[in-house]
């Protein structure tokens, strides 16, 4: 039951901090990230929604997750 507990605190702050990522990262990034891991669209339909190419969603979603690392990594982020 404990370990349960501290688990679920674990997700949290987990939680907690990736949502304070995506509150700091840029636009065009964080609209990528969420077209991508939220509506389930592949890079083509990105690209078609935001009137980017392929190659700038790719280089927008590593931005994001680089950007999410960053932030959440309790050595390296806040």
């Amino acid at each position: 039951m404990i370990a349960r507990l501290l688990m679920r605190l674990r997700h949290r702050r987990a939680l907690r901090r990736i949502e304070q990522a995506l509150r700091t990262m840029d636009e065009l990034p964080r609209a990528v990230f969420e077209r991508a891991r939220l509506e389930n669209l592949d890079y083509v339909q990105i690209a078609d929604e935001l009137g980017i190419t392929v190659a700038e969603v790719e280089q927008h979603f590593t931005a994001a997750m680089l950007h999410i690392v960053n932030h959440t990594d309790p050595v390296g982020g806040p």
